[in-house]
């Protein structure tokens, strides 16, 4: 299986409020664009265990296919370096990001117009040398749809069915297990319980192709273990651990090999995750 240990930590340190604002496009503006394509969806493609978006560039009065990941545990969206240069971006202010066991320099683009199903993404990304991450795919990642594309809307990711939603409400149901979410600063946190343990916050990472990365106090590559998510028990998980935290103050990382089982809503706008067994 895949790990992607880059793409795990492209947190940016938001130092300002118009950096931690991420210029996020607002819920009513999304909501009026996708009303055409929220039954049906927008499709997604499950590659190298991870979720693949076709993002739809403006350039120069003529439309660019991109390759993007959907990517909630990246602090904001990312447009690799390379592509940036070729499309010919405009850059403005500079930051500082943290990677694996490094902080690196990066800056923000300007004016990238670019859609995914009509829903405009964020203007400003980060570009960022994604060289690194395009080697351990199968193809090359043009950038990350993080964590401001979350923001103030209600995103299904239906693996099943291959479509990935916007919805305006959320109907849980009695087959549906639902966990309160803590939405801050490039995170979304819900809580996780570990072979028995006292449920943890732990980072929702759709671009995490892992089931579960842990911090449990030693460093392993994988052991099975029995999670928990509010009702749902789940047993033989395949688990990394982590002697030390991965993000300041977060449990671990809970990614798409568990995630994929479901039908998947993040509510960002009502602060919760809502999974519902797929069908056999």
């Amino acid at each position: 299986m895949l790990r992607l240990p880059s793409l795990h930590s492209l947190v940016p340190r938001l130092t300002t409020l118009a950096a931690a604002l991420l210029l996020g496009i607002s819920a009513t503006t999304a909501l009026a664009n996708a009303n055409a394509s929220s039954h049906s969806g927008i499709p997604i493609e499950i590659r190298d265990g991870l979720i693949w978006v076709k993002v739809q560039a403006q350039v120069a009065g003529q439309t660019r296919p991109l390759n993007f990941l959907l990517d909630s545990g990246a602090g904001c969206s990312v447009l690799s370096a390379n592509v940036a240069e070729k499309l010919g971006m405009k850059y403005g202010r500079t930051e500082k990001v943290r990677r694996v066991e490094t902080t690196t320099t990066a800056r923000r683009v300007r004016d990238f117009q670019a859609s995914i199903g009509g829903i405009p993404v964020s203007e400003t990304p980060l570009a960022l040398d994604l060289t690194d991450v395009s080697e351990l795919c199968s193809r090359p990642v043009d950038g990350l749809l993080g964590h401001d594309f979350f923001q103030g809307r209600i995103i299904q990711i239906d693996f099943q069915a291959s479509r990935l939603r916007i919805l305006e409400e959320t109907a849980p149901t009695d087959a549906t297990t639902v966990l309160r979410m803590k939405v801050g600063q490039g995170a979304m946190l819900v809580p996780v319980s570990v072979n028995g343990s006292e449920p943890k916050w732990t980072r929702l990472d759709t671009g995490c192709d892992d089931g579960l990365h842990w911090v449990a106090g030693r460093d392993e590559s994988y052991v099975s273990t029995s999670v928990r998510l509010g009702d749902e028990q789940l047993r033989g998980v395949k688990t990394a651990l982590h002697a030390g935290e991965i993000f300041p103050k977060e449990a671990g990382m809970l990614g798409v090999g568990i995630l994929r089982n479901y039908r998947v809503t993040i509510d960002a706008v009502n602060r919760q995750l809502i999974l519902e067994k797929r069908s056999s």
